[in-house]
């Protein structure tokens, strides 16, 4: 746990919420923190703020509000409404804490909000804050994939805008040329699984992309980590003269916050296969279901699919370059 983390704590702890009041925290920030309890139920993180937030989301976690003071200034307050995520909001806080600590209070809110918000489906629908190993896997397909894009020419922020599958899209990855399903698997495995009618199901060509990802020791040559990769990607971003905000917003929808605990478990990866997905790929269509069935979950054999194979590699997907820290 971290510094500021165990200070929220002992701050909510020294507290009583009948004498009122809140606390402040002793962090070096340009925005001023506050801890309180908004109900002897109900922990609450506050900024404290010249300016006002017009627009700031709420969810069934967290009720969040900018209220204007007497003094003018203005409270944007966080306040946890499920007890049982206690422990991911503060990790969230003292994660929001660090993330928004540069130079200046406009810039500082401004990153509060961005990294709220994409704190925001992680406490929705997760009951801890670390991804489960095979979801990282997924995330790493998705990752090494908008990797290869960018390091093949492609502008980082047109290569971002088209990984859609994070905000719900039903492929990953869609541009103007194609559209991509990335798909990530054991070395070992025979079968990948279509968890939806939708993820194939369209008229314009597209591509099936499997990658072959397991966990390993961290001596193994090559190996790295979930952590590793994603600040790799932005450095690769950064040294492009964009900003990575957007790459951290997207993985915020992918239910992944910055934290080292993804530092923690190595993977390799021991192929790449691309299929072309045309008329005659094997599938499940939606016109081909009846309107009774509302969702398909199916299974696709590797092997029968080798006619379909357009490139199968890894050792030339530009792992070398790569330093996973």
């Amino acid at each position: 746990m971290s510094g500021k983390e165990n200070e929220l704590r002992e701050k909510w702890n020294t507290i009583n919420y009948y004498s009122g009041g809140a606390l402040k925290l002793s962090v070096k920030h340009p925005i001023e923190w506050y801890v309180r309890y908004a109900t002897p139920e109900h922990k609450s993180v506050v900024i404290v703020s010249q300016k006002a937030i017009k627009k700031i989301d709420s969810s069934k976690c967290i009720d969040a509000s900018c209220n204007q003071r007497k003094d003018g200034k203005y409270a944007i307050s966080f306040t946890l409404m499920d007890r049982k995520q206690e422990d991911v909001f503060i990790t969230m806080a003292g994660d929001i804490i660090e993330y928004s600590n540069v130079e200046t209070d406009d810039i500082a809110l401004l990153k509060v909000l961005r990294r709220y918000n994409a704190w925001l489906k992680l406490l929705d629908h997760k009951s801890n804050a670390v991804l489960g190993s095979n979801t990282q896997k997924g995330l790493i397909g998705e990752l090494l994939f908008l990797k290869e894009k960018i390091e093949n020419g492609m502008l980082p922020s047109v290569a971002l805008a088209g990984w859609v599958g994070s905000e719900g899209a039903d492929q990953d990855f869609v541009y103007a040329d194609c559209w991509h399903e990335i798909k990530s698997t054991g070395a070992s495995s025979s079968e990948i699984s279509i968890s939806s009618v939708e993820q194939l199901d369209r008229n314009d060509e597209g591509e099936l992309v499997i990658y072959r990802i397991d966990k390993c020791a961290p001596d193994q040559p090559k190996s790295f980590t979930l952590y590793g990769l994603v600040h790799e990607l932005i450095e690769l971003i950064s040294r492009h003269g964009e900003n990575p905000d957007e790459l951290i917003l997207k993985l915020g929808a992918a239910g992944y916050i910055d934290m080292k605990e993804y530092d923690k478990q190595h993977f390799s990866v021991s192929s790449k296969q691309v299929y072309t997905v045309n008329e005659s790929f094997p599938r499940i269509r939606r016109v081909d279901v009846p309107t009774e069935i509302t969702n398909a979950v199916y299974q696709i054999d590797i092997p029968s699919i080798k006619s379909w194979e357009k490139e199968r590699k890894w050792e030339d997907v530009s792992m070398d370059s790569t330093e996973f820290k």
